[in-house]
């Protein structure tokens, strides 16, 4: 392979892939956390989960993909704004985002799944088990906090490499920076809304990626 063909510039095509992905990944998120068709806000119980299974095993499904697309889409879109000055944090970052969004799909996809089986149970022994999950939740639920955390911390680094290398206005990745940080102080009252905002922030970087500022 010619050193030409190595140094061709990212296509539009590529470019509008990135940043379509970008942005219904983030819809899709934002939608689920929002509506949140069939999910309880709280407690996971046998009792809430039942009858909505199909709803909310449905839901969790849409969130966690869109989880992982947009933060697989947010990397690449941000490592292409960055190819020189803050590239280093954009790399560290967009792996993190990246491995954080898949894991976070995984055990999102695994609990919603566990629990449409759980709930095809009869009452005592559905509750039995779910129950159990609940007190021994560390191989999906603790797989879930710690791909999450992975995951914004991820976009923190992403928000300094956008930062250093002026890739967008730099009022974009310090809005990012303060939503993200206020997921994990937000009260459980509005903290749906402002993870909704927060995946909702990511939107304008696909734009600008579009737009082929430097």
């Amino acid at each position: 392979m010619s050193t030409a063909t190595l140094t061709v510039p990212t296509s539009r095509t590529r470019e509008g892939i990135v940043a379509v992905a970008l942005t219904l990944g983030s819809l899709a998120v934002a939608i689920m956390l929002v509506w949140s068709p069939g999910l309880p806000n709280e407690d996971f119980s046998y009792a809430d989960l039942a009858p909505v299974r199909d709803t909310a095993w449905a839901a969790l499904l849409v969130d966690g993909l869109g989880f992982a697309v947009a933060g697989a889409a947010l990397a690449l879109a941000v490592c292409m704004l960055t190819r020189a000055r803050g590239a280093v944090w954009a790399n560290v970052g967009a792996v993190l985002t990246t491995i954080g969004g898949m894991a976070f799909f995984a055990a999102e996809f695994a609990f919603g799944t566990f629990s449409w089986y759980a709930t095809a149970l009869p009452a005592d022994s559905g509750t039995q088990l779910i129950t159990y999950v609940h007190d021994n939740s560390g191989h999906v639920l603790g797989v879930q906090a710690a791909s999450f955390v992975a995951y914004n911390l991820g976009v923190l680094l992403m928000c300094v490499a956008l930062w250093r290398a002026r890739a967008v206005p730099r009022w974009l990745p310090v809005a990012i920076a303060v939503l993200t940080l206020a997921q994990f102080a937000m009260p459980s009252g509005l903290g749906r809304v402002e993870e909704a905002v927060t995946m909702l922030s990511f939107v304008p970087i696909g734009w600008y990626l579009m737009r082929g500022l430097p």
